[in-house]
């Protein structure tokens, strides 16, 4: 059995836990998996911590006094060697929703007494049978969405309880083959090569030749998700390349592992870009310089990209912006922030 594999059995008692609703079991997991030095970075308003008993404390304590009957559902489970050349580092990949019943305000977002969902992507780096780093990102504007406090800009594209891969296999339980692995990895660091070369004149560039006719990109809510190169231009590109100047992307800098049809890409930031024109989350331009976080997932199919799962910290981009989301959140209730 590869290390990989090994991971996925060794983050399987977390997922158990983050199933059952048990607080105890979480907090006893949560302490048994992460080091009690890792560094755990979850997006904004939560930020960094280090060790399991900081991430119970603020995030998942006050988490699950307002959802008590919080479960995850995982719909990516992958694991893989950080790729490139002289990179190194073990991760795992985790996608789902949590799902559970509003019953309490959370971070200033009024209670809603009904079932609500929230998309995550979560990656772990493990060494020496531990987590040692973690880089998520949670929709929390999702939650906002369904407490009807939305503070944001208008949603272009569909807001929906995204699906996983549509091929049933995100979970991925088959021995680890790094041969095909990398080879989806490259398709992915190419497609992202050529979608970076694309501008207001050309908001096509790094679709036709990378992305099958109808791959549907699950994005953030703030900005939802669209289908097929029609939509995933007219939703997505024409903002980000009519709104944006000097956009550029870390990749070298990020981490790219992938599993089998399955790859993930994190970056601290993940790009970096200037708001300078009309059209980007229908906000006036600022002319702020920024920073972006992203995680996502994408599923490879015959050497074009199928599937895409983009998670971008909006709140913090959004802060970056000079808009605090949450003071908006609260003008429209009488719940205090927390932020």
């Amino acid at each position: 059995m590869s290390r990989h594999n090994v991971h996925k059995q060794l983050i399987a008692p977390l997922r158990q836990a983050l199933r059952s609703a048990d607080a105890g079991m979480i907090q006893e997991t949560l302490d048994s998996v992460i080091s009690p030095v890792a560094r755990l970075r979850l997006g904004y308003p939560f930020g960094e911590m280090i060790g399991a008993n900081a991430f119970w404390k603020r995030v998942y304590a006050p988490f699950l006094t307002a959802f008590p009957d919080m479960e995850r559902a995982d719909f990516i489970v992958m694991a893989g060697p950080r790729w490139g050349d002289g990179q190194s580092g073990d991760w795992i990949g985790l996608g789902g929703h949590f799902m559970g019943t509003f019953q309490a305000p959370w971070i200033g977002i009024p209670s809603t007494g009904v079932p609500v969902f929230m998309r995550y992507h979560e990656y772990f780096r493990v060494e020496g049978n531990q987590i040692v780093e973690m880089e998520a990102l949670w929709d929390i504007p999702q939650l906002m969405r369904q407490a009807n406090v939305w503070p944001m800009g208008a949603q272009r594209g569909v807001e929906w309880m995204c699906p996983g891969p549509s091929d049933g296999r995100g979970a991925i339980v088959s021995p680890f083959d790094a041969k095909w692995a990398a080879t989806s990895v490259q398709v992915v660091w190419d497609m992202l090569h050529d979608l970076q070369n694309g501008d207001e004149e050309t908001p096509d560039r790094g679709l036709g030749a990378h992305w099958h006719p109808h791959a549907p990109w699950y994005g953030p809510t703030g900005i939802g998700s669209a289908r097929g190169h029609n939509g995933i231009r007219d939703i997505v590109l024409k903002g980000f390349r009519t709104g944006l100047s000097k956009n550029t992307r870390h990749l070298d800098e990020g981490v790219f592992f992938g599993d089998r049809d399955l790859v993930a890409f994190t970056g601290w930031p993940s790009g970096t870009a200037t708001h300078s024109g009309e059209g980007f989350l229908g906000l006036a331009p600022t002319g702020k310089r920024f920073n972006r976080r992203s995680l996502d997932f994408w599923r490879v199919e015959h050497r074009q990209i199928r599937e895409n799962w983009v998670m971008i910290d909006m709140l913090d981009l959004y802060r970056q912006l000079g808009i605090d989301v949450f003071d908006r959140m609260h003008a429209l209730t009488n719940v205090p922030s927390e932020t």
